[in-house]
């Protein structure tokens, strides 16, 4: 009986034991579970005045290698482009006072009629195209003047892998923002309503806007921004199942300014980061140096 009830005690305490460890294991799991969840949705900021950050500084930029050069190892990504058609959006912005703007090709191509929204009073104003590249995503427009423009950085010779990258513009038809991280180059073959091979940037997407989930449609034609608050290239597409965020390489957008025989100046908007990101966007909005284009039903 002594050695039956002393077998019984052993074979409890195993039990205690091993429900003990199941649960400390699931309770590390849980924990584990938590952090990936927050890990993979980032907080996300607002449109809205960001509250300030009070006795914390701004994470350091995690700064790689040089971007290399434009290589035949580069990452692909195939593309179909299709005309605009009526209320189709995308983004513009500012590159000189005169009324020139910088857009995506897609955004503007096969439309007739094409309108900037202005964000003060949501009045239509008629843009024509007047430069469209035949060799990559870019495309200038012009209207009767415009506002101060935007500075264009297009020295890529010491940008770095891992560089913060700020794109704003009109999403879904909507204010929006998205934060990036510079992953390397691409190299987008294009097919549809015209056939090409662009050297473009990659850009993996770290946060957006607040609200702001699926597809970026209508981003396309934004400024891309690095934090010194200077034009580093033109959002042109996306990759929802891998995450990036893809932009014109520095040499499109020099090929189309001197196609156009333009040279822009612009003075930066001063430095960014993700707390102030939507301070800068409200702002860059108000004073129409971004605006969203709309193409127009014909008349």
């Amino acid at each position: 009986m002594l050695r039956r009830f002393g077998d019984g005690i052993l074979i409890l305490l195993v039990l205690v034991v091993a429900i003990g460890w199941f649960l400390i294991q699931s309770a590390s799991r849980e924990s584990e579970g938590d952090v990936r969840f927050r890990g993979r949705f980032m907080p996300y900021f607002s449109t809205q005045p960001a509250p300030p950050v009070a006795n914390k500084p701004p994470p350091a930029e995690p700064i790689g290698p040089l971007l290399p050069a434009p290589s035949p190892l580069d990452d692909q990504s195939e593309v179909e482009a299709r005309p605009a058609g009526p209320w189709s959006s995308g983004t513009a912005f500012a590159i000189s006072s005169g009324g020139l703007w910088l857009t995506a090709r897609h955004v503007a191509l096969g439309c007739e009629r094409l309108g900037l929204v202005n964000e003060i009073d949501q009045q239509l104003v008629a843009a024509k195209l007047i430069y469209s590249s035949r060799r990559a995503d870019v495309a200038i427009l012009r209207t009767q003047g415009g506002p101060e423009p935007l500075a264009l950085d297009l020295d890529e010779s010491d940008l770095r892998l891992g560089t913060t990258g700020f794109h704003i513009g009109y999403p879904q038809g909507k204010p929006g923002e998205v934060v990036s991280q510079l992953i390397g180059r691409e190299l987008m073959i294009t097919s549809g309503a015209w056939r090409g091979r662009e050297n473009t940037l990659a850009w993996a997407e770290v946060t957006r806007s607040r609200g702001l989930r699926g597809t970026l449609g209508g981003l396309s034609g934004g400024p891309a921004f690095d934090s010194a608050g200077r034009v580093i290239g033109i959002t042109i597409a996306e990759s929802l199942r891998r995450g990036r965020v893809v932009t014109t390489s520095a040499d499109s957008v020099i090929d189309a300014l001197q196609d156009a025989g333009l040279r822009p100046i612009g003075q930066p908007i001063g430095t960014i980061t993700t707390q102030t990101l939507g301070d800068e966007a409200s702002q860059l909005r108000r004073s129409v140096r971004i605006v969203q284009v709309v193409c127009l039903p014909p008349e």
